[in-house]
């Protein structure tokens, strides 16, 4: 059991900031020092800042001590420059490379070859693109989207022409700023002003700009600092700040407490009554379980791929079980206010059946009523609701990390929400994300294929049979309610009709159970809207049709993942659009619930 899963409440995150440079190769010798220096003050400057929001949030970190990598492909002129620098000021050094070390090394000589060979030995982790000298430049292309895919920010020395062919440094320019990674812009002479280039300036959507359109800013000391403070700091709402720690607060719930909407699924004949557990899994041997067989395939086995994959897990773990935990909790409360309200109408009415025990009936009625406010008080007080929607959408946002990250090149589109982590979740994960480390290197395409044949069966194949079983369970629990509900209504209205006939007639057998068929005709449609009260709360009509939906367009992906042959690109981009299709389902459930809270029936 990890550290954190054996503690008592979910992780803290670890600061990290990981920048990437790019930029030409051929730089001219009175440019070499002032570019040296400008880049010196840069991660300087970013490291100081991300030290102070660490330790302004200590509260949410577990350290104020931040991971600082920079990110280099190793290329002479602005990559060997900036890797020397991040070495010098304490920074781990990562590279990203467009073909195999052996293959790469024939790009240098000389000096390049010496500087190439000196800084490759000091990196924490080299990979290598899976791309082979037939390609290219698109093996520099795509090795400029790598970098772009796992770094915060790029520091790019660009002369602002052209590029001169793919991979170019204009073009990883414009991958990035369309990625939503902020470009600081460091001009190839070394002598003109730097800026900084980023879409959340402006809170604008990053897709369709570039390098001409991107919001620019000066590349000074505040602008910095509101850029790290930005990209490492929770959101500054006060609401979320609460949620967020109330969150960090949460202990495990290894007990059921509430069953009333397990009971629901019983009655209705929508689960097996053996399948009901009173007692959960602790979370870790839980998450375990769940993640086992994702976690034996070869990319995810790899040994540096192993201690981001275990803190993702754990987070994981707490989310997933702390969401299910709400949700029946929420949906007991909800199933037990519509039963209360139902049920203390059904007292009263029994009054007229037992006058000598009406005492007795108005007590109970009153102990119910109670009961209902005191379900409702606590609901809203201990937010049931409000935990839930945010656990499960946590738990969503973090599941499909882990094949994101394996993969690559592939982002989970944290950075193309033009108004940032707005929300404490959102922010959570994408710091999840960046302590990750880098993926396991994929040394072929016949290597891409594998990874993707898994990442289908372990994240798209499970998230389609999940559909599938959740949209048939909600139209069986939706359409037996109407079952139900409508008989109850029928059966009502049926009584009527007897008493009608029998008091029209004067049918004696009536008029003396008039009393009951008065209880009956008032108590079956009580009944009956309770459970159309519950169903229309539950909106389990609507959970169906969006579980069908997605599932419809999971199978699509997972179409695209199994399609040979497959590159890197290809694979990333169906990876991003499952992690996209899993976020859309979440937002139109989140908008389908987060203003159904518990409420007294009224």
């Amino acid at each position: 059991m990890s550290r954190d899963l054996a503690s008592q409440h979910p992780p803290r995150v670890r600061p990290v900031l990981t920048v990437g440079v790019t930029g030409h190769r051929r730089l001219t010798a009175e440019s070499l020092e002032p570019l040296k220096r400008s880049i010196e003050i840069i991660l300087r400057e970013l490291a100081h800042d991300a030290r102070s929001v660490a330790a302004d949030h200590l509260d949410v970190f577990e350290t104020a001590d931040p991971q600082l990598t920079l990110l280099s492909g190793l290329a002479m002129g602005a990559d060997q420059i900036g890797a020397a620098v991040a070495l010098e000021q304490g920074w781990s050094l990562d590279a990203v490379l467009p073909f195999t070390v052996e293959e790469y090394a024939r790009d240098f000589a000389g000096e390049a070859a010496d500087n190439f060979g000196r800084l490759l030995a000091q990196t924490r982790h080299s990979w290598s693109v899976p791309s082979t000298r037939e390609q290219g430049d698109q093996a520099y292309a795509l090795s400029g989207q790598v970098t772009a895919a796992q770094s915060d920010l790029i520091i790019a020395v660009w002369d602002g022409d052209e590029a001169r062919g793919p991979g170019g440094t204009a073009e990883v320019v414009d991958y990035a700023i369309r990625r939503g990674v902020p470009v600081i812009w460091l001009p190839a002479d070394g002598v003109s002003a730097a800026s900084i280039l980023w879409a959340g300036f402006d809170h604008l959507s990053p897709c369709l700009l570039d390098r001409h359109g991107a919001p620019r800013r000066p590349c000074d000391g505040p602008q910095l600092r509101e850029l790290v403070t930005r990209l490492l700091a929770p959101p500054p709402a006060p609401e979320q700040k609460a949620s967020l720690a109330t969150y960090l607060a949460e202990r495990q719930h290894l007990w059921r407490v509430r069953p009333e909407y397990p009971f629901l699924l019983i009655l209705t004949g929508t689960r097996a009554v053996t399948r009901y557990q009173p007692r959960v899994r602790p979370y870790a041997e839980a998450a375990e379980a769940d993640w086992r067989a994702f976690r034996a395939s070869e990319a995810a086995s790899a040994p540096e791929a192993q201690a981001g994959l275990d803190q993702l897990q754990d987070a994981f773990g707490w989310s997933d079980a702390l969401a299910n935990h709400y949700s029946q909790t929420y949906r007991g409360g909800l199933v037990f206010n519509y039963s209360a309200a139902a049920l203390s109408v059904l007292l009263a009415l029994t009054g007229l059946l037992a006058p000598s025990a009406k005492v007795w009936l108005l007590l109970s009625e009153l102990a119910v009523l109670a009961a209902l406010i005191g379900n409702t008080a606590q609901g809203t007080r201990a937010n049931w609701h409000r935990r839930w929607l945010d656990y499960r959408y946590l738990a969503e946002r973090l599941r499909p990390l882990r094949s994101l990250r394996l993969l690559g090149a592939a982002t989970p589109g944290f950075n193309l929400n033009p108004t940032g982590a707005a929300k404490w979740s959102d922010w959570y994960a994408q710091a999840l994300w960046r302590q990750l480390g880098p993926p396991a290197a994929l040394a072929s395409t016949a290597q891409v294929a594998d990874l993707a044949e898994q990442v289908a069966l372990h994240e798209l194949d499970s998230q389609i049979a999940y559909n599938r079983a959740n949209a048939e369970r909600m139209h069986h629990l939706d359409h037996s309610l109407h079952r139900v509900g409508t008989a109850l209504f029928y059966g009502a209205v049926l009584v009527g009709i007897v008493s009608l006939i029998g008091y029209t007639l004067h049918i004696e057998i009536i008029s003396s159970w008039s009393k009951m068929l008065t209880v009956l005709s008032a108590g079956l449609p009580t009944i009956g809207a309770a459970l159309f009260g519950i169903r229309g709360q539950g909106d389990f009509a609507a959970a169906a049709g969006r579980s069908e939906a997605t599932a419809e367009r999971l199978e699509a992906l997972a179409h695209r993942l199994r399609s040979r042959p497959i590159d890197l690109p290809m694979a990333a981009r169906a990876a991003e659009d499952f992690a996209a299709t899993m976020l859309d389902d979440l937002d139109e459930w989140h908008v389908s619930y987060r203003h159904r809270k518990l409420a007294i029936p009224a």
